[in-house]
């Protein structure tokens, strides 16, 4: 039997007829109505809510996404959410567009002059109170983004094949409200993230490495925390370098947050910082931490050489430690080796790795 409370909402939404409270409460009679249902007939009905997410009146569509997000949350399938949030999404993004253009063009010149990055939140919180009076609709929007993205985080962290056709389809919409929405900008990184992505990594001092792929990673810091958990169990099994509960942390299992700190084991270079000794520069050289991968970057700035991103260790300059979270709940990330590299793949590595930098300081005119 077909949900008449899901049927309601989706033949009223748009209906000016009816009252911000009622539409409301109407949504309210939905949720009690789910009380004693079974998982089947959830999904039935988030099925049939799915297409108010798209609607015209994106106000009230931003109230759908919250039940929508509670339902999700307690297991119901986020599939057929993929497009009709991302047609809300749209919706929403377009009406604050005014206000980007407003924003860049008056305190976009001031703010290249902060250093402070609190500071700069604080002008920026201001500068959006102050135009609320001029573009109330446009600034109004930004709380209506805020619904629609923390049902995004859940469906697009689970609906990996989704991301990038997302992103496509906002991308015109997010990049001018990036610097001004921390909320789109965490859209941004998650319709962004690489998965499956191929990577070799290589013990320089003990001439070992693997073939891996990763995905869900969301910064170096995450990256190479469960970098040190694959090498533990690839190559120096039962020596772990990272505790069970960051691990399971970081994979998206658990809590998202952990009282552990992680103690960092090397300095994690790019492929450009092998010298044409085929090492890695001395420790203590900190000339060398241009090629370093710092906690606060992102894999996809690890530069990629034949289909690979490529990562070298070493042993660490000074001790390094960090508190560990996740930052988004419903995102699942992995590093996954798939073979250990033997003696003549990681030779052949090492030399692809000094032809390519080899031509990269030709073309820098280094040396000429």
């Amino acid at each position: 039997m077909q949900n008449p409370f899901a049927i309601k909402i989706v033949e009223r939404i748009e209906d000016s007829s009816i009252s911000a409270r009622d539409f409301r409460l109407l949504l309210l009679e939905f949720t009690h109505s789910l009380k004693d249902c079974v998982k089947r007939e959830a999904n039935e009905s988030l099925l049939i809510l799915a297409p108010a997410l798209a609607s015209r009146n994106v106000s009230r569509a931003s109230w759908v996404a919250e039940v929508c997000q509670a339902m999700v949350e307690s297991g119901c399938d986020s599939r057929e959410l993929v497009r009709p949030l991302a047609s809300g999404l749209k919706r929403a993004l377009e009406a604050t567009l005014p206000l980007a253009a407003k924003l860049e063009k008056k305190l976009a010149p001031k703010l290249a002059t902060i250093e402070d990055p609190e500071k700069a939140r604080r002008w920026t919180e201001s500068a959006i109170r102050q135009l609320s009076v001029k573009l109330p609709k446009s600034v109004g929007s930004l709380r209506t983004i805020e619904r629609f993205c923390h049902l995004a985080f859940q469906v697009y962290g689970q609906q990996v094949d989704s991301r990038r056709k997302v992103w496509k389809h906002l991308e015109e919409q997010i990049l001018p409200m990036v610097r001004w929405s921390r909320t789109v900008a965490d859209l941004k990184v998650v319709l962004n993230l690489l998965e499956n992505e191929p990577l070799i990594f290589i013990d320089l001092a003990n001439k070992r490495g693997f073939v891996a792929k990763f995905g869900g990673i969301v910064d170096n810091a995450h990256f190479i925390t469960l970098l040190m958990d694959a090498f533990a169990h690839q190559v120096v099994f039962g020596k772990p370098l990272v505790s069970h509960d960051v691990v399971q942390c970081a994979k998206g299992i658990g809590p998202c947050e952990v009282t552990d700190e992680v103690h960092g084991a090397w300095n994690v270079y790019t492929y450009h910082a092998l010298t044409e000794m085929q090492r890695l520069p001395e420790p203590k050289d900190l000339t060398a931490n241009k090629h370093w991968l710092w906690n606060e970057h992102t894999p996809a700035e690890i530069p990629v050489l034949h289909g690979h991103r490529i990562v070298l260790i070493g042993p660490p300059s000074y001790p390094r430690q960090w508190k560990f979270s996740r930052k988004f709940k419903y995102v699942s990330a992995e590093i996954r080796v798939e073979f250990e590299l033997n003696k003549l793949d990681l030779q052949m590595w090492l030399d692809r790795i000094m032809q390519a930098n080899h031509h990269h300081l030709e073309t820098q005119g280094v040396g000429s």
